[in-house]
């Protein structure tokens, strides 16, 4: 069964599950950022979702609350196309909105090498941009 969950896509997020996964971190950072921050590295209560987690990063984009790039700058990231990823990040990022930024990436979550779009729910709350990101091909 699970071989075809698999072949059906069923283990990856997509937008709707990413979207609702992102207000939930918003809510608990709103409550408490550094408990949330905390869940958002461990995904302890259900926030590490199938290849989805919510994460965010600074307005000096420092990742913070992620489950392996805690720490990592990323205003400089760029994409295999030269996209600016880290810096659409931020630039897009506003209070009380869900915008998104597309760019090409391999699925961290898998030894796969090849490009997907990946795109990035991108909100700002309590100083902080937080973000959840779903892949399609």
């Amino acid at each position: 069964m699970q071989q075809a969950n698999v072949a059906r896509g069923m283990h990856f997020g997509n937008k709707e599950e990413a979207l609702a996964l992102l207000k939930r971190a918003v809510a608990l950072v709103e409550v408490d950022k550094n408990r949330a921050l905390n869940l958002f590295t461990t995904g302890d209560g259900g926030l590490h979702q199938k290849d989805l987690y919510p994460f965010c990063l600074t307005n000096k984009g420092l990742i913070l609350g992620h489950p392996t790039l805690e720490g990592l700058n990323i205003l400089n990231f760029k994409d295999t196309t030269g996209k600016e990823v880290g810096k659409l990040m931020i630039n897009v990022a506003k209070y009380g909105e869900v915008n998104e930024v597309d760019f090409m990436i391999a699925r961290l979550t898998t030894d796969d090498e090849k490009l997907y779009r990946k795109t990035q729910l991108v909100t700002k709350v309590s100083g902080l941009i937080c973000a959840v990101g779903y892949y399609t091909e």
